[in-house]
């Protein structure tokens, strides 16, 4: 025990002893200099009920006044984050190579013998990362020629965002599209079917615009007066309440547009595929972007 310790008789007797004398400032000082000594428990620590925090402040030695909390003290180097402009998250953004991205880059690189699409050299995230390296003439800066490996999990991650313009945009098309020239079993089988479903939607669409024309085209002709004579008033009501119950027909029928860039590139696929596939669906009014 320690010497500095205070038994609770003794400190009983102390306060007895500074009561009878009148002394209040002496009881005072006394009465601090017991409650600040760090070792004067009368409990045992390992059967006392303390919390842990006690128990830590009387083994460092530390008295009461000590523990307060006070104000936290940032760590150094640490510094609160700038809040960035919308410019600039987009900036950064732009310059961020999705790692299946870049996958599709290195098997380009690795597996074609042609030159990167200038669409593709000209995106500042493929800048960012790859800087002039992509170009064939010129050898890499760093001399060190990287080998494309298969990925199952990226596979399936350019086979889930086939048709997702935002997660691989249209410049990827040659990219993407000699990649899937191998493609085997299921997962080609699933693919050729949403690509069908692809142009189904645009061939229906291109049927539901030109009902809609050729509806217009016999209300006009419905329209226009007979050897020059106005119809009644009552056949122009009951017309003019046709057209009106026709047009909320329509708006409940609208056939919606489908992406022309992802149609095009399910007929690009559809197309190397075709010796594999004898059904071809044929696509109307429809004209390839070169």
């Amino acid at each position: 025990m320690s010497e500095n310790h205070v038994p609770a008789w003794k400190r009983i007797a102390l306060k007895r002893q500074t009561i009878s004398s009148g002394d209040e400032s002496k009881e005072k000082g006394q009465s601090n200099l017991i409650d600040d000594d760090p070792l004067n428990i009368t409990t045992h620590l390992s059967t006392g009920n303390l919390t842990k925090k006690e128990k830590k402040r009387i083994i460092n030695g530390e008295s009461k006044s000590s523990t307060k909390k006070g104000k936290r003290v940032s760590k150094p180097g640490t510094k609160k984050k700038e809040k960035l402009s919308k410019d600039e998250k987009n900036s950064k953004k732009n310059k961020i190579l999705k790692d299946q991205l870049r996958y599709l880059i290195e098997f380009f690189r690795t597996k074609s013998e042609s030159k990167f699409p200038t669409g593709i050299l000209e995106l500042e995230s493929v800048k960012e990362n790859y800087g002039d390296s992509l170009i064939k003439d010129e050898p890499s800066e760093s001399g060190v020629v990287e080998v494309w490996k298969f990925s199952k999990q990226k596979q399936n991650w350019l086979i889930k965002h086939f048709f997702n313009l935002d997660e691989i945009p249209s410049v990827y098309n040659d990219l993407l599209l000699l990649y899937f020239r191998d493609l085997q079993g299921k997962s080609k089988e699933e693919l050729i079917s949403k690509c069908k479903g692809k142009l189904k939607q645009w061939n229906d669409y291109v049927e539901d615009q030109e009902t809609k024309i050729k509806a217009l085209i016999a209300e006009d002709k419905a329209s226009e007066p007979i050897n020059g004579e106005e119809k009644e008033e009552g056949e122009k009501d009951g017309n003019a309440e046709h057209g009106k119950q026709k047009e909320v027909q329509d708006e409940q029928e609208e056939v919606q547009m489908p992406n022309k860039e992802l149609v095009q590139r399910s007929l690009k696929l559809l197309e190397i595929w075709k010796n594999d596939d004898s059904e071809q669906i044929e696509l109307k009014n429809f004209f390839v972007d070169v």
